[in-house]
C-alpha cells in the first residue's frame, strides 16, 4: 500500500511539473526570425498543437474545395478545417456552404463518402437527417419520443462560419473577425492568377484525391516546399537524373553552379510565400516528353501577356512556381500539382494531392499532366518518398528529451532580400535560399502570439498598389 501511494505521488509530481512545462511555453522564444532559429519543441509538443489547432486552424482561411469539383446543386466534398470533419455543398441557388460533419443530437458524422450527390445527409446512428442547406429535416419518433416538443431550429448543422470563393478556391474560416478572403490573400493573388486567370477557361483539379498519411509534423512539409530549393539537388538527385528531360536552370545534381538570378523567393504577403523560376517553360522539364505542353505555351503565350501582362505572361507562366497560401495549401503551377496538408497530431498529416489544369488545355494534354503528377508526386511518386522519408525523420528526432531542447536553422542568406521592380512581395534572389522559410515561421510566430485577429499584423511588403502610387 505504500509502495501504491508512493507511485501516485511520484505520478502526480510528473503530471504537474509536464504542466507547468507546457504552461511556461513562451511562444517568442521558439522562433527568432532575426537568426532563423526554431526550437524543436514546435515540431513535436501536444501543447504547441493544440493551440495551433485554435490560432492557426481556428482562424485562417483553409482551402475546402475547387469549383469544378462540386459543380451541380447537391454535389458535396468532405474535408477538414484542422481537424474537423466539414461537409462541403453545392446549393438549389448555386452558392456553396460548409457544415461540421457532426450530428447535432449525439455527435456522430452525418456523411462518410468522400464525395457525391446527396438530398439529404443522414446519421447512422439514431437516423436524424440533414438537408443541404443544414437543416434538421427528420427526426425518427420525434412525436412520439419528443412529444413533438422538439425545436427543430435549433438543431441544424453546424454551419463554417465564413465561405467565400476566389476564382474557383473555396475557402472557409471559423473566425467571425477575420478579414476577407481577398484581404486575406493578398499580393499573393498576383501569383495565383498565374493559374487560375491566365487562361479565359479558368481551372480545375483532375482526378480523384490522393490521400497519404505521413509520419510529420504539418509545418515541414509547408516548409519544404515553399522555398527550399536547397534540397532538390542532393535528396532528389536521382529522380531528377531519371526524368528531367531539360535544363532547369538553377537546380542541378549535386546544387553545383547555382544560378542565383534563375528564380525568385517571394514573401512579406501576409504570410503566404512563391518559390518562382522566371524562365516559361521549366514547369514540364520533368515530363518525359514535354513537347505537347511546350506547344500549348507557345500557341497561348500572347492570350495570358495580353491577361496578365509581359512579366507574368513570359516569366512565370510556364515556369515552375511554388505557391504557398499559409497555413497549409500549396499549389505548383508547371508541375501542377495541387496540395493541402491536414494535421492528424504533432506527429501525423494526411496530405491530399491532385493534379492541376487550365480548362482551355486540349485533353491529351489534361491526361498527360494526370499521369505525370501520379509519376512525379503521387502515391508512389518519385519526389514524394524522397520528401516522405526526411521529413518524418526530422520529426522523429525532434522527440527525444535531448533533442527537443535542440533549435534548429534556416539561417541562409540573412538580409540578403528587397524589392523587384513588377513583383510584389520581400524577395531574396534565387532558388536556393531560406528566406521564405523564415516569413513562413515569422507568420507561425505572429498567429501564435495573438490573443485575437486583431493582433495579427497585417503587411504587403512592396506592394504593387504601392508601386503604381510611386509612378504615378
Amino acid at each position: 500500500m505504500l509502495w501504491v501511494q508512493r507511485r501516485h505521488r511520484e505520478q502526480g509530481t510528473r503530471a504537474a511539473l509536464m504542466g507547468a512545462v507546457c504552461m511556461a511555453l513562451d511562444i517568442a522564444s521558439l522562433v527568432d526570425t532575426g537568426t532563423g532559429r526554431q526550437s524543436r519543441l514546435i515540431y513535436a509538443n501536444e501543447e504547441i498543437y493544440r493551440q495551433e489547432l485554435e490560432r492557426i486552424f481556428g482562424r485562417c482561411w483553409l482551402f475546402l474545395v475547387h469549383t469544378s469539383q462540386i459543380p451541380k446543386p447537391g454535389d458535396y466534398f468532405r474535408t477538414f478545417m484542422g481537424e474537423d470533419d466539414v461537409i462541403v455543398i453545392r446549393q438549389k441557388d448555386g452558392s456553396i456552404k460548409a457544415f461540421l460533419n457532426s450530428c447535432t443530437h449525439r455527435g456522430n458524422r452525418v456523411c462518410r463518402a468522400d464525395r457525391g450527390n446527396a438530398r439529404a445527409f443522414t446519421c447512422n446512428y439514431h437516423g436524424w437527417s440533414f438537408a443541404p442547406d443544414g437543416a434538421l429535416a427528420g427526426v425518427p419518433l420525434e412525436n412520439e419520443a419528443y412529444f413533438g416538443e422538439l425545436d427543430r431550429s435549433k438543431f441544424g448543422l453546424v454551419p463554417v462560419t465564413k465561405v467565400s470563393e476566389y476564382k474557383g478556391l473555396v475557402f472557409g474560416c471559423w473566425d467571425a473577425n477575420s478579414p476577407s478572403l481577398e484581404d486575406y490573400l493578398g499580393d499573393a493573388k498576383f501569383f495565383l492568377d498565374v493559374w487560375l486567370d491566365a487562361m479565359p477557361g479558368g481551372s480545375a483539379l483532375l482526378g480523384e484525391t490522393q490521400k497519404m498519411v505521413l509520419g510529420t509534423n504539418w509545418k515541414l512539409p509547408v516548409e519544404n516546399v515553399c522555398g527550399d530549393g536547397y534540397h532538390l539537388g542532393w535528396a532528389h538527385a536521382g529522380a531528377m537524373s531519371a526524368v528531367q528531360s531539360m535544363d532547369l536552370t538553377g537546380l542541378s545534381v549535386g546544387n553545383s553552379g547555382v544560378d542565383l538570378d534563375g528564380g525568385l523567393s517571394v514573401a512579406g504577403m501576409n504570410g503566404h510565400m512563391v518559390l518562382s523560376a522566371l524562365d516559361g517553360v521549366s514547369g514540364y522539364a520533368f515530363y518525359p516528353d514535354p513537347k505537347p505542353i511546350l506547344e500549348y505555351l507557345e500557341a497561348n503565350r500572347q492570350t495570358v501577356i495580353d491577361r496578365l501582362g509581359e512579366v507574368r505572361g513570359k516569366q512565370v507562366w510556364g515556369a515552375q512556381v511554388n505557391i504557398t497560401i499559409f497555413p497549409n495549401l500549396q499549389l505548383l503551377p508547371g508541375l501542377n500539382w495541387f496540395r493541402v496538408y491536414h494535421p492528424k497530431g504533432p506527429g501525423q498529416i494526411e496530405q491530399w494531392t491532385w493534379a492541376m489544369a487550365e480548362n482551355d488545355m486540349p485533353e491529351a494534354v489534361k491526361t498527360q499532366i494526370l499521369e505525370n503528377q501520379c509519376l512525379t508526386f503521387g502515391l508512389a511518386g518519385l519526389f514524394d518518398n524522397d520528401d516522405g522519408d526526411n521529413l518524418a525523420a526530422c520529426t522523429e528526432q525532434s522527440r527525444g528529451w535531448r533533442t527537443a531542447q535542440m533549435d534548429v536553422y534556416t539561417n541562409m542568406a540573412l538580409g540578403r532580400s528587397g524589392k523587384r521592380e513588377g513583383f510584389p512581395g520581400d524577395i531574396a534572389a534565387g532558388l536556393v535560399s531560406e528566406h521564405n522559410q523564415r516569413y513562413f515561421y515569422r507568420r507561425w510566430q505572429e498567429h501564435m502570439m495573438a490573443e485575437n485577429w486583431a493582433e495579427v499584423p497585417t503587411y504587403n511588403i512592396n506592394s504593387l498598389t504601392a508601386q503604381e502610387a510611386e509612378h504615378a
